[in-house]
């Protein structure tokens, strides 16, 4: 039992001999419990007779507390002057806000204390010499001022207590940050001065904040395409590649050049000593390139005023931070997935950035695929955005995931292919877009999925071709640029040719040019 106890009792049992009131009153007015004084001395007494308590100190509260039974019933001296307890007035309230804020990536953390220093207006050294303003109280010994009393001195209106009132003192932005955990103590610090005792609540509140997912990702989204913007520095189109025109500079022929690149996978790490050909991220992006160069020179004996681009198709091989597909499939990847989003979309912008060049309209339609539904959409936002002035690209990043595009007769479908019963899309084509299925000769469907042209069903001619034509509908399945990677060698899903597709359609007369751009084995290492 400490000595301060002991002397903090005989405190309380002096002001209720001096005020003529109980030692139960005394305890509350202190602000301790009304037993304060009644257990200290059931414990002083049993740790007396233990032996733990000296003699002196029993001897201390002993005599004080007998003072105090004989002085029982006994009246206030209602001619000695007393002086009310010493408050702080409203003029010299000092209101000692302790607000800390940290923030540490996804975590913030603000803590309100009060700085008894600052209340005391002197170092903390046990009592404090809190200035004393008597006009504060009435003759019938009142406070007037509405907070002054016992246990609520020291602060002004408004001091926080509360989580509400700490977010905004802090101006904590609650659409960008959670409240994941908070505490609110509250402890009372009771001395004594000129015989009174003054007790001061203080209060400490602290909240742990998240960042919300949401604004997380888009803040990140934000930070990456202003660098992306920065950095950048477009491609040099070879000028080899240019279309031809006739010698009055006048379009003959009313054509639109489709390009068609599927099934990228960037991302995708292949080795070829596991599966016979090395594929990663610089791969993918130089074939993909090449790609569009070598169509764009073969397609350059064409005059054509618009090329079509379609983007997506598993141009991603993982969806997520996780690296797996959109259904939760592993993949072997070849770099961080931030990594592969940068490389990807700035592949993107390149690509365009080399159809554009070409000095006619552009445009994209976004098709999700299996493995990168989720970064498809993202993907078409980024470019949608960076291209937003443009008045040569027009991207088409709706939530449909089939698209359709309409050049005179010509009517063209995109979807990837992993969904749809293959026998249901000529009618879906005619179902969803009634008006351009009417106004449009030529209906063809072109997929992606199977990383290789695909020879369904003979319905025109007897022999091996690599469409299937029904209904009026053709469909056509796309090469793929991807590499092998080990899942699909263990599957014998091996011999594709790797190779992108180029179409050239006539407003009047339908297909009128198929171009392949193959690799060979250029980049197999042994």
């Amino acid at each position: 039992m400490k000595r301060q106890r002991i002397e903090q009792a005989v405190e309380v049992i002096k002001y209720a001999i001096e005020e003529g009131i109980s030692v139960k009153e005394a305890s509350i007015k202190c602000g301790y419990s009304d037993t304060y004084v009644k257990n200290v001395k059931r414990e002083l007494i049993d740790k007396y007779d233990n032996g733990i308590v000296t003699k002196e100190d029993y001897d201390f509260f002993m005599s004080t507390f007998r003072i105090y039974e004989g002085s029982k019933g006994t009246p206030k001296n209602t001619t000695e002057t007393n002086e009310a307890p010493p408050t702080v007035s409203t003029g010299k309230r000092v209101i000692g806000e302790n607000v800390k804020q940290a923030v540490d990536g996804d975590d913030m953390t603000v803590t309100w204390t009060g700085d008894r220093e600052k209340f005391y207006g002197q170092e903390n050294s046990g009592v404090a010499d809190i200035p004393y303003d008597s006009s504060d109280w009435s003759e019938d010994g009142d406070c007037e001022e509405e907070d002054s009393h016992y246990g609520h001195q020291g602060y002004p209106d408004g001091h926080i207590k509360t989580l509400d009132q700490l977010l905004d003192k802090t101006g904590v932005d609650l659409s960008q940050w959670a409240v994941a955990r908070y505490i609110v103590n509250k402890w009372d610090v009771t001395s004594w001065k000129q015989g009174f005792p003054q007790t001061w609540e203080n209060f400490q509140v602290k909240a742990t904040l998240e960042r919300i997912k949401e604004a997380k990702d888009a803040k990140t989204f934000e930070e990456i395409f202003n660098q992306m913007i920065e950095d950048y520095e477009p491609p040099v189109f070879p000028s080899n590649a240019l279309p031809v025109t006739n010698d009055n500079d006048k379009i003959v022929e009313n054509n639109m050049l489709e390009i068609s690149l599927f099934d990228l996978h960037i991302g995708k790490l292949g080795w070829a000593g596991e599966v016979g050909e090395n594929f990663d991220v610089k791969i993918a992006r130089a074939r993909f390139l090449d790609a569009i160069i070598g169509l764009l020179k073969r397609a350059k004996g064409f005059q054509y005023s618009k090329i079509v681009f379609p983007i997506g198709n598993d141009f991603f091989n993982s969806d997520n931070q996780f690296n797996t597909t959109t259904k939760g499939t592993e993949q072997d990847e070849d770099l961080r997935w931030q990594k592969t989003w940068d490389m990807g979309t700035e592949l993107i912008v390149d690509a365009i950035m080399l159809l554009k060049a070409t000095g006619v309209p552009v445009e994209v339609p976004v098709v999700p695929g299996n493995h990168d539904q989720e970064r498809s959409k993202y993907l078409g936002s980024f470019i949608d955005a960076w291209f937003r002035l443009d008045d040569q690209v027009t991207v088409d990043n709706s939530a449909k995931t089939r698209k359709y595009i309409e050049h005179g007769e010509v009517m063209l479908g995109y979807t990837h292919g992993n969904e749809e019963k293959e026998n249901s899309l000529p009618m879906l084509m005619a179902t969803e877009e009634k008006e351009m299925w009417g106004r449009t000769t030529f209906h063809e469907w072109h997929l992606g999925h199977f990383h290789k042209k695909r020879n369904v069903k003979f319905t025109i001619m007897d022999k091996a071709q690599m469409v299937n034509e029904d209904l009026g509908v053709t469909l056509r399945y796309l090469s793929s640029l991807t590499g092998t990677e080990e899942w699909h060698y263990k599957k014998g899903y091996i011999g594709a040719h790797k190779a992108g597709e180029a179409f050239i359609w006539n407003d009047q007369c339908g297909l009128i040019g198929n171009l392949n751009f193959t690799f060979t084995d250029f980049d197999r290492e042994a």
